[in-house]
């Protein structure tokens, strides 16, 4: 295989097949190039240093990714078409091209669809262009066959006909271009490119024979029944130790907050905000993941995506509950020209296909009597035979902008009636921030919980708090004005909360990379979610600990004795791996700051710190210098945090490639993100600055659960 790699952006050169009066690209079964040569050449331009190859139609398949990968030649000679095979995973993010032909004076004419999955032709010249309807919509997860005719000016889908070109612009000549999987138009969001298609490409064939619809029909008619196989290839991210491998996220690309968590049919359902065409905040889907037990889970194909007028901007956050038919329902913010509120229905026990309400949006906008139009993110219980929901926002006030919910309630879930706010903040006293997002409102006992995240505002960063406090008259009413955060160190957020069937309590939240865009394109994925975690009411804040669950993916277990550390004399209890358990007690004595040193590199080119200050009374992450990769943060975060430093502190962490999770004393949780450049910054150290300080830890290597793919 030859392949140049400029920056990003490598050039592959494929092989074709020459059949009698048509030239065929296929991907050969043995090996993913074509061994048999030809003049003509097919450029594959790519970000991966090696071109993803699946199973196909006939042998291997492109596996495109949405924003990097797509083909292209020039052909000298005469043809009267273009067609190929083709399987999407997800929509576009703009109107993104099959394939198209251009000729030299700069004319082209492309099969394209939009984000809404409608084919589109699309005509032009240069960069400007048209786009005209062919009245047909394509599924996703399925094959599908295209056809350009040339000659006969017409457009081909499975066999049949949906449209003609209205251009005759465009002159069939022996020089033309050929371009697969991206459009001829150019168009970026950021860094990606937005006119490319995410899913797979067979079998490319350029012919100078006439089409004759009933023979095209009949060689193709087989292959259409056939299932592509669009799971993401495992090759992808082999090599990336620093994607973790029991923590619960995407295949690949974007994925926002976690939403939905309910228990239905033997089986835990959770929903997500979901891109699979790029790495960045936009065509929002609502992703699908099932699992038996919260830890080993398989993504589904998304349950929502934005296809009508009131949803077309995004499938925003919302929930799911089961009704008062025992039948799951949806509930989510539809992000059209206004901010609403649309539900679904599944069709399937499983809940792999869902149907959206026929009278959508429940909601159409924010209630009369106030201003601000955002409204995000419902919550929704029942309280005796009344359902409740609530709805992020913001009042929008000069003086003193704040955060509130909007409080409504129905009989049947489908008519929803405004009351008033349930709650509102006070930013000046409690530090809540002038919009509330993904708000958690659960009965604890006889208490309840209310939780918000504040959005980012004037350089304060988001953050989950929560309140403790009754229902009555249908008002929140907390016991200490204060909120809690629920984090030591600002990290996680937007938890999503289910009760267990053995009655437990239990929360996955998103735990976002925030590194640089550079390094997120490099990495091809974005952001994770928390493993499942434990919460219990105890005089009045919430704990968390780690589900035990999780124990069944221990493997090696060591143990470490008690012994005296300090500042010359630390405590080494691993020196490899990404994936693993420790749970380290320490005797602190006269230590003024005791911790980690972890994700150490052998030459101390790479190193994070996690400790508490005693004198300060500060939990301190330090990643000053956690690593020499580029574009990744280097930077301290820190908060007050008390602990009775007389009694023995036990630290439990998780660790699996960049995240790390600790629980403190069974009670209190933190959480990071490490991105280290070389693979062997494994080490794992036990520190003190003390004279008198003793540490003693066990730990456990911990068995993979990765994501499996229903698609």
């Amino acid at each position: 295989m030859k392949y140049y790699l400029y920056s990003l952006l490598g050039s592959f050169l494929l092989s074709i097949n020459i059949i009698c009066a048509q030239r065929v690209w296929t991907f050969d079964e043995q090996n993913p190039l074509l061994s048999t040569d030809s003049e003509l050449q097919l450029n594959l331009s790519t970000i991966k240093q090696i071109p993803e190859f699946v199973a196909g139609i006939k042998g291997k398949a492109l596996r495109t990714d949405g924003y990097s990968t797509w083909l292209n030649t020039s052909v000298k000679e005469d043809f009267s078409s273009l067609s190929g095979w083709f399987a999407l995973e997800s929509y576009p993010t703009d109107t993104a091209a099959f394939m198209g032909v251009k000729d030299l004076s700069g004319n082209s004419i492309a099969i394209c669809t939009d984000r809404y999955g409608e084919l589109l032709l699309g005509v032009g010249k240069d960069n400007s262009y048209s786009y005209y309807s062919l009245d047909t919509k394509i599924e996703r997860f399925k094959w599908l066959h295209l056809l350009i005719d040339l000659e006969g000016k017409s457009i081909y889908m499975n066999g049949y006909k949906v449209g003609s070109n209205p251009s005759e612009k465009l002159i069939s000549s022996n020089n033309m271009y050929i371009q697969i999987g991206k459009d001829f138009r150019d168009k970026k969001v950021w860094m990606y490119d937005v006119t490319a298609i995410n899913g797979l490409i067979d079998e490319i064939k350029i012919s100078s024979t006439p089409v004759e619809c009933s023979e095209l029909i009949a060689e193709i008619a087989s292959d259409l029944k056939k299932t592509p196989v669009l799971a993401i290839p495992e090759t992808r991210f082999a090599a990336d130790f620093n994607r973790p491998r029991y923590h619960l996220l995407p295949a690949a690309n974007w994925t926002n907050e976690t939403h939905g968590l309910i228990h239905f049919n033997g089986k835990y359902h959770i929903f997500n905000q979901k891109n699979a065409s790029g790495i960045f905040l936009g065509q929002i889907n609502w992703g699908h993941f099932s699992s038996s037990d919260l830890v080993h889970w398989t993504e589904e194909k998304p349950a929502l995506t934005p296809d009508s007028s009131y949803d077309k901007n995004g499938i925003w956050s919302g929930c799911a509950v089961i009704n008062d038919n025992g039948v799951p329902q949806l509930i989510y913010t539809a992000g059209g020209d206004k901010l609403g509120v649309g539900i679904a229905f599944p069709k399937d026990s499983a809940l792999i296909e869902w149907e959206k309400y026929e009278h959508n949006p429940v909601i159409a906008e924010h209630p009369a009597g106030y201003t601000r139009t955002d409204m995000r993110d419902q919550y929704v219980w029942k309280e005796g035979n009344t359902w409740y929901m609530i709805i992020g926002y913001g009042i929008e006030d000069t003086e003193t902008p704040h955060g509130a919910l909007l409080l409504y309630k129905s009989i049947d879930q489908k008519k929803w009636d405004f009351i008033h706010l349930l709650f509102e903040g006070n930013p000046q006293f409690d530090n809540s921030g002038i919009f509330w997002e993904m708000p958690v409102f659960k009965k604890m006992g006889n208490k309840y919980v209310l939780l918000v995240n504040r959005v980012p505002y004037k350089g304060v960063p988001a953050r989950c708090q929560y309140w403790i406090g009754d229902f009555k008259n249908e008002k929140f009413i907390p016991d200490d004005l204060m909120p809690q955060n629920l984090e030591i160190i600002n990290r996680l957020l937007s938890p999503s909360v289910v009760e267990t069937p053995m009655g437990d309590i239990v929360s996955i939240s998103i735990i976002p990379d925030e590194i640089g865009g550079e390094a997120t394109y490099k990495q091809g994925w974005a952001h994770l979610y928390s493993i499942p975690r434990k919460w219990q009411l105890k005089n009045g804040k919430i704990c968390q600990t780690p589900h035990p669950v999780l124990q069944q993916l221990r493997e090696k277990h060591s143990v470490l004795p008690k012994k005296k550390i300090g500042a010359s004399q630390p405590y080494i209890i691993s020196k490899q791996g990404h994936q693993l358990e420790i749970k380290a007690t320490f005797y602190p004595g006269d230590s003024k700051r005791f911790g980690f040193v972890l994700c150490k590199n052998s030459d101390n080119s790479e190193s994070s710190m996690i400790y508490y200050d005693v004198e300060k009374k500060e939990l301190v992450v330090d990643q000053t210098h956690s690593s020499v990769r580029q574009h990744i943060p280097l930077e301290i975060r820190k908060d007050y945090y008390q602990l009775d430093v007389s009694k023995p502190i036990e630290f439990h962490l998780f660790i699996d490639g960049s995240v790390v999770e600790g629980f403190i004393n069974n009670q209190d949780a933190f959480t990071t993100r490490i991105f280290p450049l070389k693979e062997n910054s494994t080490q794992l150290e036990l520190f003190s600055d003390g004279k008198t300080t003793e540490a003693a830890a066990e730990i456990w290597t911990l068995k993979d659960a990765k994501v499996r793919m229903n698609f």
